[in-house]
């Protein structure tokens, strides 16, 4: 059986969104950060951690998509 790349991305995006959907309220920051900020505040600083995280993962996943489509094979 063959797989093809829009199988693979198909079947990464499909656990990506099964990752978000059964994750429960995760601590995006270390203990310092957790003790010093108030509650309120925390969730708005646990969602800037996850966007800020967002580009780095996107560039990194693309220039392995095109390394993978143009390597030699």
């Amino acid at each position: 059986m063959r797989t093809t790349v829009a199988d693979i991305i198909t079947i990464a995006l499909m656990i990506a969104v099964g990752v978000f959907l059964f994750a429960g309220d995760a601590s995006a920051q270390c203990a310092m950060c957790r003790s010093s900020v108030p509650q309120a505040f925390a969730k708005n600083l646990n969602l800037a951690v996850i966007v800020l995280l967002a580009p780095p993962v996107t560039i990194f996943s693309a220039i392995l998509f095109i390394a993978f489509k143009k390597r030699k094979g």
